[in-house]
């Protein structure tokens, strides 16, 4: 985020701006969805480097369930910055559970051939 602190907005950018009227649906998406993505390519990028090692895969992929949880938990305390949120943890959560289901059943079993 501090990037964007210090390089200015090209003018195109400015005039571009699009108000998201605010709802559930809209803060979930702008709040709670990032989360869910930074898990999911997380969770991709470790089944793309152990694709062929299904051990190991499992062995990291617990891991980074493990620090993913811990990071958002820890957030509870004043020591890490962000805030906590259960919908964060829902999404991450639900995210794994699709990504494992959407894997099973493409991967794993081959697809429909």
């Amino acid at each position: 985020m501090l990037l964007f602190e210090w390089l200015p907005k090209p003018e195109l950018l400015k005039n571009m701006f699009v108000p998201v009227p605010r709802s559930v649906l809209s803060s979930m998406l702008v709040f709670n969805l990032p989360d869910a993505l930074w898990v999911l390519s997380g969770i991709l990028f470790l089944r793309c480097m152990w694709f062929y090692e299904k051990k190991w895969q499992r062995v990291y992929l617990v891991c980074f369930y493990g620090i993913a949880a811990i990071i958002e938990t820890s957030q509870v305390s004043n020591h890490v910055p962000g805030t906590f949120d259960v919908l964060d943890v829902l999404f991450m959560g639900i995210t794994a559970f699709v990504e494992g289901l959407l894997y099973k059943i493409f991967i794993k079993t081959g697809g429909s051939e």
